[in-house]
């Protein structure tokens, strides 16, 4: 019998696989995503994305528009806890500064499915070692309900 942890467990799981999936549409859209550090960079990959990352270490030696490329479109995906929330708002007024559309909307997204479960992003990686991963390999569609591409909306 499976217990309700579990349940939880297996669903966030097949959420964190359909949002990796989004995650490379958005890269094939043209959008690069923005984590904390070379963990989340890691963990990312682990799960699947294949698209262009950015750490804020890179961006800080690099600078806004050196450390995204030709990319003009940013997904900010700090950790979920508080001093996640500080970094992605301040990158964010720095994002749109430099004239870089800049997108909070993902970051929500998982910060609302793992409802405090998981607040770093390397710990993501988790996921990856389940016997029943099945990753974010294969293309999907987008959801309409959920995403940049579908809403439209930059925040």
């Amino acid at each position: 019998m499976i217990d309700k942890r579990q349940k939880t467990i297996d669903a966030f799981g097949a959420f964190i696989a359909n949002f990796v999936r989004d995650l490379n549409q958005l890269s094939d859209e043209g959008w690069s995503i923005l984590v904390e550090g070379q963990r989340d960079e890691k963990a990312l990959r682990r799960l699947g994305f294949r698209g262009h990352l950015a750490s804020l270490s890179s961006v800080r030696r690099r600078g806004m528009g050196g450390a995204f490329g030709e990319s003009r479109k940013v997904v900010i995906l700090t950790d979920l806890d508080r001093e996640g929330a500080v970094l992605a708002s301040r990158y964010l007024k720095a994002l749109t500064h430099e004239g870089i559309r800049a997108s909070l909307v993902e970051r929500r997204r998982l910060k609302h499915a793992s409802r405090g479960v998981f607040l770093h992003i390397e710990n993501l990686s988790r996921f990856a070692d389940s016997p029943n991963w099945e990753g974010a390999q294969t293309s999907s569609s987008r959801s309409p309900s959920l995403g940049i591409q579908a809403s439209g909306l930059v925040v």
